[in-house]
């Protein structure tokens, strides 16, 4: 799902769209209440007093619902274009703020200028043509008020002249007509806003019928402490999308429990889409994995999270500071066991020699700190999670060789008896390996011990 669509029409969904269904819930709703309690009563009043006037002052009304129902298509086309030229300009600014050192290296400004100048432009005429539609579905019923009004005292004043009513009667009905008129173009108005809050809940409905494509199950079986470590795959397959030009085939592979492995291939062969279904952020389409006996399909997915450590090479870091990105989703860790992961991690020192140590802000998405620095980060996380089984994907791409040999002596001594699945193109440094996997073009091609 999150690799189909752009963040920025994610957001714009849940932001915007979300945001005109709730107000038009919550403002119609009181409207709704207010107007009818008042157009009930006027027009009680207005009946008792004249209802030949009545039937006048509301004649011109079947005429601006139809008017109004014609002017529906071009209401909510005109929305859903402006709600998509909306999301075109968030998924611009995700894009560019967050590789803005990027385009500033390759000169890319005045580009991305031009780029942002149209986008703009397009929202523009959305919003000017949206603009003349509104105006038109509120000028028109507006028009035909005024008109309804004029035949009422034209109307009304022969009645007088006649005879047929008095001047009070008459000043009496205009100032009641005047009390249901403010209801009744309400009403329109809403039925105008009711077409703009449509547009945006089937745009949300849009994101809501995706399935979930992992699913918890009912009654998931618990390991519990009783973790070995052993995984089998079992005639794997995934693919991105129906053309099954992406992702793995046919995969079946045996990790014993205390191994270390290595996973290598070129880019693409399906390395990562492999892990991705080791951390179950997908099911296979074909074929079935075990965690020491277990179906994958039946653990509870908080439990294989906490048993199985992820460190990518796209580190993840938040706004905030050192220890609350060492300690995410582990906030009960105490602050001992914090520096004796980030020890481990070969961190601690440069989290020392920071102005406020481990209360010290990093910026968003790490910005303040170097690769290296972010990868370590990283594993300082993972150690703390203290996992069965840990996963690293190219996790010490980014540090020089000396310390990457220091971090793998480390993990060597600190997983032993554990699990251990990487994924690396630097063979030399990861040292001892009890089996090698190599893919290519999404199979199994070689297994060495």
């Amino acid at each position: 799902f999150f690799g189909r669509w752009r963040t920025g029409d994610i957001v714009s969904r849940l932001d915007g769209d979300v945001a005109e269904v709730q107000r038009f819930s919550t403002d119609s709703l009181l409207a709704v209440v207010n107007g009818a309690l008042a157009l009930t009563g006027s027009l009680a009043i207005m009946l008792v007093l004249s209802w030949q006037l009545t039937l006048i002052a509301f004649a011109l009304l079947p005429l601006q619902i139809i008017f109004l129902r014609r002017m529906r298509p071009r209401v909510e086309q005109g929305s859903l274009h402006l709600r998509e030229k909306s999301a075109d300009i968030s998924s611009f600014f995700f894009e560019t703020l967050s590789s803005v050192k990027f385009i500033q290296s390759m000169s890319g400004g005045p580009g991305e200028q031009q780029r942002l100048s149209g986008l703009n432009k397009s929202y523009l005429d959305e919003l000017l043509k949206l603009q003349v539609v509104n105006h038109m579905t509120g000028g028109i019923p507006g028009l035909l008020t005024v008109s309804a009004t004029a035949l009422v005292f034209i109307v009304g004043g022969y009645y007088v002249t006649s005879g047929e009513a008095t001047i009070g009667t008459l000043i009496a009905f205009s100032a009641y007509m005047a009390r249901a008129t403010g209801p009744v173009q309400t009403f329109l108005g809403l039925y105008v806003a009711y077409q703009r809050a449509m547009v945006s809940l089937v745009r949300v409905r849009e994101l809501r019928r995706h399935k979930i494509a992992v699913i918890e199950p009912e009654k998931p079986h618990l390991i519990g402490d009783a973790v070995r470590g052993e995984i089998i795959l079992d005639k794997v397959s995934f693919y991105y999308d129906e053309g099954e030009a992406r992702g793995v085939r046919d995969v079946s592979l045996h990790i014993l429990p205390g191994q270390k492995i290595l996973i290598t291939g070129p880019s693409g062969s399906g390395k990562s889409t492999l892990i991705n279904l080791l951390h179950r952020h997908y099911d296979p389409k074909y074929g079935g994995i075990t965690l020491d006996g277990v179906r994958y399909l039946d653990m509870s997915l908080r439990e294989l999270r906490s048993i199985i450590a992820v460190v990518d090479q796209n580190t993840i870091l938040f706004h905030g500071t050192v220890k609350e990105n060492i300690t995410y989703g582990l906030e009960q860790a105490t602050m001992e066991q914090v520096i004796v992961a980030a020890k481990a991690a070969q961190i601690d020192d440069f989290i020392q020699s920071l102005p406020d140590g481990y209360d010290s802000h990093i910026g968003e998405r790490g910005a303040q700190l170097s690769g290296g620095q972010r990868q370590r980060l990283s594993i300082a996380r993972a150690l703390l999670m203290d996992p069965k089984i840990l996963i690293m994907d190219e996790a010490t791409s980014a540090v020089d060789q000396e310390t990457e040999a220091e971090l793998q002596d480390m993990l060597d001594r600190f997983f032993e008896d554990r699990t251990r699945i990487i994924i690396s193109h630097h063979v030399a440094a990861i040292g001892r390996l009890d089996r090698i996997f190599v893919m290519k073009d999404g199979r199994l091609v070689e297994v060495t011990s």
